[in-house]
């Protein structure tokens, strides 16, 4: 699943993994394709409806009957996540491997020195490509994103990790440094959702050496994400 450009030959100990699980990142399923909103929202962007993200601000009525619609269409958490994650010390250094695993069962590997656009609009365009072609290139030819069938547990199994952390507010209560601290030998793949509300599946979960919360409050994925990352760097 993982292409050699991105981890093959490169030693565990000097870097950490970022997984965005379960992201609320897909295109529109073939069910709700023909409802107004979805069909309305189409024409505006120029497009066929199966080839336009799903998101809850332009489909939330179509979206009523969907299963486990709630942490579904949020493709803007994953936009703020990946600026986030991108813009570190630690990515820019090439010492973070950064991947996301959407709702649908697919896994898309970022390539190192990547630049997310910081607009939404561009960020859609992006994705749409993304999910239409399989691949965005530079005008290089260098492959910036790609795009696989593929489960959290295929992805976890090709990492190799040498633990697996999942950061929840339904794991034990610990802060950031503490998170980091006793995670930091080897290879560490920290696993952060991305959907709007809710838990990891039980699925998710069993995969997980161990899961910790990092404030007695629920925190945005972004916020999450900024805090484990600037502990990571510490610890580099």
């Amino acid at each position: 699943m993982i292409n050699s450009y991105y981890y093959a030959g490169q030693p565990h100990a000097t870097k950490f993994t970022l997984v965005l699980a379960e992201a609320a990142l897909e295109m529109v399923p073939a069910e709700i394709a023909g409802h107004p909103a979805v069909s309305s929202r189409a024409r505006r962007l120029g497009a066929k409806a199966s080839e336009t993200l799903l998101d809850r601000s332009y489909h939330h009525a179509a979206m009523k009957n969907l299963d486990e619609s709630w942490k579904r269409g949020r493709p803007d958490i994953v936009h703020f996540a990946l600026v986030e994650a991108l813009a570190t010390p630690l990515f820019i250094n090439n010492k973070l491997d950064v991947f996301v695993h959407t709702y649908g069962d697919k896994v898309i590997s970022v390539a190192e020195g990547l630049r997310i656009p910081k607009s939404f609009f561009r960020f859609e365009g992006v994705m749409t490509n993304l999910f239409r072609d399989g691949a965005v290139k530079s005008d290089d030819g260098k492959v910036l994103l790609e795009i696989q069938d593929g489960t959290l547990e295929e992805l976890i199994r090709d990492l190799e990790p040498d633990r697996v952390v999942g950061l929840s507010s339904a794991g034990v209560q610990s802060s950031a440094q503490q998170v980091v601290a006793k995670n930091r030998a080897g290879h560490c793949a920290f696993v952060v959702g991305a959907f709007p509300k809710g838990h990891f599946s039980e699925k998710t979960t069993q995969l997980f050496n161990c899961t910790y919360s990092i404030q007695d409050i629920g925190l945005e994925t972004h916020v999450v994400i900024a805090r484990i990352l600037y502990e990571c760097e510490k610890a580099t």
